[in-house]
């Protein structure tokens, strides 16, 4: 064999072994990391196990004290010095005592729908052979029925009277409506907002739902109220954004809509692809959504959220990447974990992907072990959790991250990179996340509330610009009620009425106190 066949033999034979001992340090890698998940899940069983060790002591210890309540009950009962009540009387005061609740059993109990209205309708026996005058009565038995009455419509007439006195004449007063020179009250839009944009049906449905229950409601004249109102709700929507940006900790995101344009684009469509942008008060619960002419742009971002200071938690989307420097010096970005998360969970035929995904995923383990106000869990006990468990986590992520970062044959388009990279990017603000008690470790909160906008996109075109701005109104309004509890109906007439009856140079300040959070209905 010549020299050069030779060494070349040789370097092949050195590049294979140079191969095989990569993939064996891998594989130590990757059994090291195994074993440290087995000696992980081993001190949690042992714990759990302790866990349940001590339950079942205090089960013990319960089930001893109620035999012998139970027994001390039945030598008491069994005394004739004692007078007991009836056992059908201790049952039905035990249930006047307790309210009835909602039950279920993974479906094995009925609910009881404690929440309904309750008719009780006694039934006689109807038998021919059947005479009370001769029969004994040995109790009754409850089947339950539930009905529903579909919607009512009334059409009040108000008989005004005119009198004349001396030379005065005197006129009754019927209720206002909030439009001027129009019929429908405050109901029939508080009606319309809560199917539209709550529900997620478009208003031609809603339209044909009124009809369907008996009232022929033209769509024209629905798409009117809505707008109308909508100019009297404006005031209400302001002091709503002003609100959100006084909240120390907001949540945002951008979803699309289609759009329907008045003119045609350059390429002749007439649909375009517009972007609603939303901000969510975290410790306010309220929820606020914009519309820029469906623009996406940082402007239309920067321009919302000027004068907020506190933390606000969003995606890479690079519209965002202006937070905290410049104009938004005082905002400090937290990062959304699952974002980041799921790039690796993507790739799903890469096994030192899926390991780093499920780093991740010790991380949200690790944060649902506890929860504020659970067992006496306080903030101060959870942040110091929080401190403890994250700092040993990430430093192991970031281990991960790194050697796949400086893996030399990482060829440049690598998915794994990619994924690598774009959480690297973000790693000096992930410790942020963990600098709280409240922050949450993503943006699943908003990704939620966007499926309000995303639910009604294949089958609804909002049909121009000024009706994105109107559907942001109400869906913020909305959205918001769900969110912190309020009836969306009842929130609507309310406000609707209340709005249409202050002047339109009320101070926007006073429109903060019927925001959803805050608002108390009138009786």
């Amino acid at each position: 064999m010549k020299k050069n066949e030779l060494i070349d033999l040789l370097q092949r034979q050195n590049d294979f072994l140079q191969g095989k001992l990569g993939e064996a340090l891998a594989s130590v890698s990757s059994l090291t990391l195994a074993n440290e998940k087995l000696t992980a899940t081993v001190e949690e069983l042992r714990k759990q196990i302790a866990s349940l060790e001590d339950v079942i002591k205090g089960k013990n210890a319960e089930v001893s004290k109620g035999k012998a309540a139970v027994s001390a009950v039945q030598r008491l009962q069994g005394s004739s010095s004692e007078k007991q009540s009836k056992p059908e009387e201790a049952v039905l005061e035990q249930s006047e005592r307790k309210p009835e609740r909602k039950r279920t059993n993974n479906g094995a109990k009925r609910k009881t729908h404690p929440e309904c209205e309750v008719e009780i309708v006694e039934v006689e026996p109807d038998s021919p052979d059947f005479n009370p005058e001769l029969a004994t009565f040995i109790g009754t038995c409850d089947v339950v029925r539930y009905e529903m009455l579909p919607m009512r419509f009334i059409k009040k007439i108000y008989k005004v009277k005119k009198y004349v006195q001396g030379e005065k004449v005197f006129k009754g007063t019927a209720p206002a409506a909030p439009l001027l020179n129009s019929q429908y009250t405050s109901s029939f839009i508080a009606g319309l907002a809560e199917l539209r944009y709550l529900h997620g049906m478009p208003l031609e449905n809603a339209v044909e739902y009124f009809r369907a229950h008996g009232f022929d409601l033209d769509k024209g004249t629905a798409q009117k109220l809505v707008s109308k109102v909508k100019v009297q709700l404006e005031n209400l929507y302001k002091a709503l954004g002003k609100a959100i940006l006084d909240d120390d900790y907001i949540c945002g995101d951008e979803t699309y809509q289609k759009v329907r344009l008045q003119v045609a684009t350059s390429s002749g469509k007439k649909i375009k692809k517009g972007y609603i942008w939303v901000f969510v008060g975290m410790t306010t619960g309220l929820v606020y959504f914009f519309y820029d002419d469906g623009s996406r742009s940082a402007e239309v971002f920067e321009k919302q959220i000027k004068g907020f200071k506190g933390a606000f938690q969003c995606d890479y989307y690079s519209g965002y990447r202006n937070i905290g420097i410049g104009d938004m010096a005082d905002i400090k970005r937290l990062p959304c974990l699952q974002h980041i998360k799921r790039k690796f969970l993507d790739i799903k035929d890469r096994a030192q992907a899926q390991e780093i995904a499920k780093l991740f995923g010790l991380l949200y383990h690790f944060e649902h072990k506890h929860h504020i106000g659970t067992d006496g869990w306080t903030k101060e006990e959870h942040l110091a959790w929080r401190q403890r468990y994250s700092r040993v986590m990430l430093e192991k992520i970031h281990m991960r991250l790194m050697s796949v970062k400086d893996d030399p044959n990482m060829l440049p388009d690598d998915p794994l990179l990619t994924a690598t990279n774009h959480a690297l990017k973000q790693w000096h603000e992930i410790p942020i996340v963990f600098s709280s008690a409240t922050y949450k470790l993503d943006n699943n909160e908003v990704e939620r509330i966007n499926r309000y906008i995303s639910l009604t996109r294949r089958r609804l075109t909002i049909g121009s610009h000024t009706g994105a701005e109107a559907a942001v109104l109400y869906h913020s309004l909305a959205i918001t009620c769900h969110k912190c509890g309020v009836n969306v109906f009842d929130y609507f007439c309310d406000i609707i009425d209340r709005c249409s009856a202050w002047p339109p140079n009320t101070p926007i300040e006073q429109y903060r106190d019927l925001l959803p959070d805050r608002w108390k209905q009138v009786k």
